[in-house]
């Protein structure tokens, strides 16, 4: 059986956070085996200018001018051959956009882990790094229609961003501890399942066998999501499954797609990216 590939985009610099890189490739393969190979991007190094995702992204304007080459790498990769496509961020920058551009399976890191948790719990309990990211969860919560499913958003106390979780993979006790209090919180207003909403946070609780907080799981999302894109891809090419192209996904135009692809492949060639 032929491995399915997965290209899996996260909005970091992979360079900079070797740590996190470093567990994603093991933990992905400890979780797809040989069923899926996953292959992990970031963003070029210097996209963020000397800040961290965290920081940079809670800027609007910001957040579209670096993440709009997320478009253009699902293309990429739908060009190279991949079966799916991963959006490693729970911000879930141009999740639309994304499926109106391609024709292979897209799921992301935020809708994975709603659509997978509610078949575990009745309420979810999203937990991140910092309010930043906490607004950004939530806006994605209200944007699946799902808030009746979700308990309030938390984050950890204190905040942490990108680079100072990756510096806590050698002494992790201080973040643990300190989402276990928030995931306690969560769990005595009623939450059946923790899902730690943050990359590198969620890589970090995994990567140190935190699995459930008494009683409530906690996610392991990055493995849940690629899991979920494997789930994709075999339907896409056992069934025929494919997303919906009436109204939210419309796609009318796919060869206009490639020619707008090939000019930014050409802006940036001459920009040199």
């Amino acid at each position: 059986m032929t491995a399915i590939r997965i290209w899996h985009q996260s909005v970091n610099e992979l360079e900079h956070l070797e740590v996190y890189r470093r567990t994603l490739t093991a933990h992905a393969v400890a979780v797809m085996g040989e069923d899926a190979e996953v292959v992990l991007h970031g963003l070029p190094p210097g996209s963020y200018s000397g800040l961290s995702a965290t920081v940079a992204l809670s800027n609007a304007y910001v957040y579209h001018r670096i993440l709009d080459r997320v478009v253009e790498n699902a293309i990429d990769a739908e060009r190279a051959g991949f079966d799916a496509f991963v959006i490693g961020s729970f911000s879930e920058p141009l999740l639309r956009e994304i499926r109106s551009a391609v024709d292979i399976p897209v799921a992301s890191l935020m809708e994975s882990a709603l659509l997978v948790g509610c078949s575990l719990g009745k309420l979810l309990a999203p937990i991140s790094n910092a309010p930043a990211i906490v607004w950004m969860v939530k806006t994605a919560v209200e944007k699946h229609g799902l808030g009746a499913r979700v308990l309030e958003v938390q984050a950890i106390d204190p905040p942490l961003d990108e680079p100072a979780l990756a510096a806590a993979y050698e002494h992790p006790a201080p973040v643990i501890d300190a989402f276990r209090r928030a995931a306690a919180l969560a769990i005595a207003k009623g939450a059946d399942v923790i899902i730690p909403a943050e990359g590198v946070l969620a890589e970090l609780l995994y990567a140190h066998g935190l699995r459930a907080v008494g009683a409530a799981p906690v996610m392991d999302v990055l493995g849940t999501t690629w899991a979920y894109a494997a789930m994709l891809a075999r339907l896409w090419s056992r069934t025929g499954l494919r997303v919906g192209r009436s109204w939210h996904y419309r796609r009318d135009d796919p060869e206009l797609i490639q020619r707008l692809h090939a000019a930014q492949a050409r802006r940036d060639t001459a920009a040199g990216e």
